[in-house]
């Protein structure tokens, strides 16, 4: 007969394999509480560590924005703008004889004239290396620098332009650099005057300034008969040519008593003497009775043409100009008028010069003009210092040329894991964010994890 089955025994057996169980979970219950309060403290640890690091990363954010960066980018453009006024000074150390006292006191006139004039001072460097260029002294240069400049800032012309053309145009003409103001009073008058842009009129004197200066004209008449040609539509390499060739032409037949000579004064509706004598003494004078010839020969119903090509002026360019200029002896007559009241005159220049150094963009422009100038001063400085430095790390730098090829590997992995710095320091800067992280964790095991664990060793038992 079968035993019967004692469960006291089953419960004794159980008691002794679970309490080894119950000893682990009663352990496991005690370290909760000190984990947690580690998890708590470290939290609070990384409060503190973030907020100082806050602080901290503010502090020098502000520092650097307010303070570093700018007296930087301060000390930079500063030393920039000075090397920039140096290399353009340059230009004219070039181009101009002077001693070092006289290239001292040009300089300084130029940066003040910068002060007065709406062009950049490296403009007005740029200037006075073509005036040195074209052969024009120190003392000379400040006034022509004057008169480019404000050429340059009421015309079309640009200012280097300028300065070549009307230097050029002064020794064609053997004009004194004196009177280089008055030239730019009268192309600023024609200009204003005439149906021709200030740069057209320039252009076309230039290719008239030989065979003028030849016969006689002078500068204004010049630069009138340049305005009234442009104004009639004639281009300057066309119309320099054709009035070039027939001024050169009569001078040459003047006193030979020729066909040609003859054929002048009949165009002019003088006879030889009188046309001669009109001739030597003014030349302008008798070019404008020879333009007026042709407009009433025309109107005679003479073929012009056959009447140029008799007086030796053959070329489809030379005879489309003297008939576009015939019949217009009028405005011939007046813009030479004009030109000369301008050159006697003397102030068209600086009084369209005023109108537009009064305007708020040229005040701007100079006000911008003088902080430049004032961060030269503080580059002046700078600079020596600079080129100390460069001086001071040559011997370095040859010293790294000069190294072996392991030499060389060691230190470009030595510039890697300085390169790898940065990198490293953004790494710490987000500790605090990790132990925040490790607090949180830790609280979470020690309300979480542990219960769960003794709840596991049970269900295993």
């Amino acid at each position: 007969m079968a035993k019967e089955f004692d469960i006291s025994v089953l419960l004794k057996v159980t008691d002794k394999a679970t309490a080894p169980l119950k000893n682990v979970g009663k352990q496991f219950q005690g370290m909760a509480v000190p984990v947690k309060r580690l998890g708590e403290r470290l939290q609070t640890l990384a409060k503190r560590a973030d907020n100082v690091a806050k602080k901290m990363r503010d502090v020098g954010k502000s520092l650097m924005l307010r303070v570093t960066a700018p007296l930087m980018l301060a000390a930079g453009l500063a030393t920039k703008a000075s090397i920039s006024f140096e290399t353009a000074f340059t230009g004219v150390r070039k181009t101009v004889e002077a001693t070092e006292t006289q290239f001292a006191a040009l300089k300084k006139e130029l940066m003040d004239m910068a002060l007065k004039i709406p062009l950049a001072t490296q403009e007005i460097f740029g200037i006075g290396e073509a005036a040195g260029q074209l052969g024009i002294t120190a003392k000379d240069i400040p006034k022509f620098t004057k008169v480019m400049a404000d050429l340059a800032a009421t015309t079309d012309i640009g200012s280097r332009d300028a300065a070549m053309s009307l230097a050029r145009f002064a020794k064609v003409t053997k004009m004194p650099i004196a009177d280089v103001d008055r030239l730019g009073s009268t192309i600023s008058y024609l200009g204003n005057t005439m149906a021709a842009t200030e740069s057209e009129i320039v252009e076309m004197g230039m290719r008239l300034a030989g065979a003028g200066k030849l016969v006689g004209l002078t500068q204004p008449q010049i630069m009138g008969l340049g305005a009234a040609l442009v104004s009639l539509g004639i281009r300057a390499e066309a119309g320099g040519t054709a009035f070039s060739q027939v001024m050169r032409k009569i001078d040459k037949e003047i006193g030979s008593g020729s066909d040609e000579m003859k054929g002048f004064a009949w165009v002019a509706g003088q006879s030889i003497g009188e046309f001669e004598k009109l001739w030597e003494k003014d030349a302008a004078g008798a070019i404008i009775k020879f333009v007026e010839g042709l407009g009433r020969v025309r109107e005679e119903g003479i073929n012009v043409n056959q009447v140029l090509d008799a007086l030796g002026m053959e070329g489809l360019r030379i005879s489309d100009s003297l008939l576009r200029a015939s019949g217009a002896g009028d405005s011939v007559r007046e813009a030479m008028g004009k030109a000369n009241k301008a050159w006697k005159e003397n102030n068209a220049l600086t009084k369209e010069a005023e109108l537009r150094y009064r305007t708020t963009e040229s005040q701007l422009i100079m006000a911008k003009t003088r902080v430049i100038q004032m961060a030269v001063a503080y580059g002046d400085i700078l600079k020596p210092i600079l080129i100390k430095i460069t001086k001071l790390i040559e011997p370095l730098v040859d010293w790294l040329g000069k190294l072996g090829p392991t030499t060389k590997i060691v230190l470009l992995a030595l510039a890697g894991i300085v390169a790898m710095i940065p990198a490293i320091l953004i790494g710490l800067s987000f500790l605090p964010f990790a132990l925040k992280g490790i607090g949180i964790t830790l609280a979470f095991l020690s309300a979480s994890f542990l219960p769960l664990l003794i709840a596991v060793a049970a269900l295993a038992v």
